[in-house]
């Protein structure tokens, strides 16, 4: 793709009637600025007390002003071109404000559908990609975008107004102008090089910008663990090597652009002083056009240096945007069905799993495999195996969260498939084995699953989850529990996992190795809150926990992505 047509591509997702207001504002600044060097000519003529300006523009100028009611003189000439530059300047305002809101709604807009259409991606495409370069797209090569779309909207801006300067320089004198258009386009081609090297050190960047996020969150996650084994140094020399990679890439990036400005800057002198000299020898032009002259090549210089140095910029950031784009085609490939408001599956009588399989292509052998049984409504369910017998991948099946490749899940003569798989995530509730808390309190963690729930609800799971430990905290409910849950306990994480899981009011909770790591004490609680749960709702437990099998009313041995039995403890328990 295109520097033009990326810009474009990319500018075609904000607001049209903004773009094109903003689009007009430019052409008025543009104008507005050829306006005002047009009348320069006969503002100088009459300072220098001269009429010759060597055409026919101040003749031009004269009958416009006279049509508009104002003598060529100097007074009525300069109040309008001060006027003209109040105009400008309020244009410029004006410009300023739309161009900004505008930048800002289509970034906001852009971190908006990135995360929404990573949240309704189908989680087996998920759970396949690194969730930091999830991040990176949203937060840093946004940000790269943004700075992309300001310098483009600049180069617009820059092109526009240096087609009025031009204008009115052909208006003066042709060959001058020409000449001047000639070898500055010369000088821009010159550089053609340079900027196919931003867009490689911005692809390069990109590379880097994603290793050093994944470099971050692995060593913010990984801080305990560096203090318990002393390896402090080897977080710091990994993240010291990443950081060098990025100095690297925006170095080598502020060089060439350094190189650019210098090149122009000593041929742009060069250019004007051979233009002055030219015109002076050859041409024998008039002072006042001459100096009006002058003057526009003088700005056009600096533009055509600003449009250079804005052409690598936005190449350096087009790599971000395109893969931001290449996130949202991604994920609208993966996305899941959509469903209608409302609409839910209730589980009241069976849930049957007949032939399931599941594939993962990072896997040879299938993590579930012709699996079919049956689990009663209101029953305590476990389903125990040997790590990487297939439970997890069983979990995800059956709570909805992965399609199967082959066979079917019912719910009640309900198909979850399609739509409806999306719809029974209402019904279903889960408790993973690392629990995922937010650094916020207790009342907003739980509510995570019900935003408008009451304080009485909340106490209420809380009771039923054996997490009675909150209401002996100073600020109860409104405790702040830190990252992740690190202030709380291992056991008490479990159990506000378990009350936010029950005030989803679920019709199936599964227990993922929920108590695995738990003490016998905080195992035991939790296990009496299950055990009150009996009768009221559908309860999975993955596990081998011993507590547990021996009260469930049925017993599914998994091995190897298979059913090998079904029973009660006392069928399976030699096969344990």
């Amino acid at each position: 793709m295109t520097g033009f047509r990326a810009f474009f591509d990319l500018l075609a997702r904000a607001p049209q009637a903004k773009v094109w207001l903003l689009f007009a504002l430019m052409a008025m600044l543009g104008l507005t600025e050829g306006i005002g060097l047009v009348l320069l000519v006969p503002l100088l003529g009459l300072l220098y007390e001269s009429g010759d300006t060597g055409n026919n523009l101040t003749t031009g100028i004269s009958n416009a002003l006279e049509a508009i009611g104002l003598s060529p003189q100097l007074l009525p000439v300069l109040t309008l071109f001060v006027a003209l530059i109040a105009f400008r300047a309020v244009i410029q305002v004006l410009h300023e404000y739309i161009g900004t809101n505008l930048k800002q709604e289509l970034v906001d807009g852009l971190r908006q559908e990135c995360l929404e259409r990573l949240l309704r991606a189908d989680w087996r495409w998920t759970s396949q990609r690194r969730q930091s370069d999830h991040v990176n797209h949203i937060v840093t090569n946004v940000n790269r975008v943004s700075a992309g779309l300001t310098v483009g909207l600049s180069f617009i801006v820059l092109a526009l107004t240096s087609s009025f300067y031009l204008a009115v320089a052909f208006s003066l004198n042709t060959t001058m102008t020409s000449l001047a258009l000639v070898s500055g386009g010369g000088i821009f081609l010159l550089l053609a090089w340079q900027r196919r090297s931003a867009l490689k050190l911005g692809e390069a960047l990109g590379g880097a910008n994603r290793t050093m996020q994944a470099t971050v969150q692995e060593s913010l996650t990984g801080i305990k663990i560096a203090k318990i084994l002393r390896i402090e140094s080897v977080f710091t020399a990994h993240f010291k090597e990443v950081t060098a990679r990025l100095r690297r890439q925006q170095v080598a990036f502020a060089t060439t652009s350094a190189f650019s400005r210098a090149l122009f800057n000593t041929l742009g002198a060069a250019l004007l002083a051979t233009y002055l000299y030219i015109a002076v020898t050859f041409l024998d032009m008039p002072l006042p056009a001459l100096l009006v002259l002058v003057f526009i090549f003088a700005r056009l210089i600096p533009n055509f240096m600003a449009a250079q140095r804005n052409a690598q910029q936005w190449l350096f950031s087009m790599p971000a945007w395109t893969e931001v784009k290449q996130l949202l085609e991604d994920t609208a490939y993966a996305a899941e069905p959509q469903i209608m408001s409302g609409c839910h599956v209730r589980f009241q009588h069976q849930l049957t799993l007949n032939n399931v399989t599941v594939s993962y292509a990072t896997r040879e052998a299938p993590a579930l495999e012709d699996i079919t049984l049956t689990i009663k409504a209101r029953t305590t369910v476990a389903v125990v195996g040997a790590s990487g017998a297939g439970k997890s991948t069983l979990a995800d099946a059956m709570m909805g969260l992965i399609e199967p490749d082959s066979g079917s899940i019912t719910v009640d003569d309900v198909n979850i498939q399609g739509p409806d798989r999306i719809a029974w995530r209402s019904s279903v509730a889960y408790v993973p084995q690392e629990i995922i808390l937010f650094h916020d309190t207790i009342a907003a963690n739980l509510r995570r699953a019900s935003a408008r729930a009451s304080n009485a609800e909340l106490t209420e799971v809380l009771h039923k989850a054996a997490a009675d430990f909150v209401f002996d905290l100073p600020q109860g409910l409104d405790t702040v529990i830190g990252d992740g849950g690190v202030l709380l306990s291992g056991g008490e994480k479990q159990r506000l996992a378990l009350a936010r899981a029950l005030l989803h009011k679920p019709d199936l909770l599964i227990l993922d190795e929920a108590t695995s790591a738990l003490d016998l004490a905080n195992e035991t609680r939790i296990r009496h809150a299950v055990e009150q749960l009996h009768g009221d709702l559908t309860v999975v437990i993955m596990g081998h926990r011993l507590a547990f099998l021996e009260k469930a009313d049925a017993i599914i041995v998994l091995d190897q992505g298979r059913v090998k039995k079904i029973g009660v403890w006392e069928d399976v328990k030699d096969l344990l």
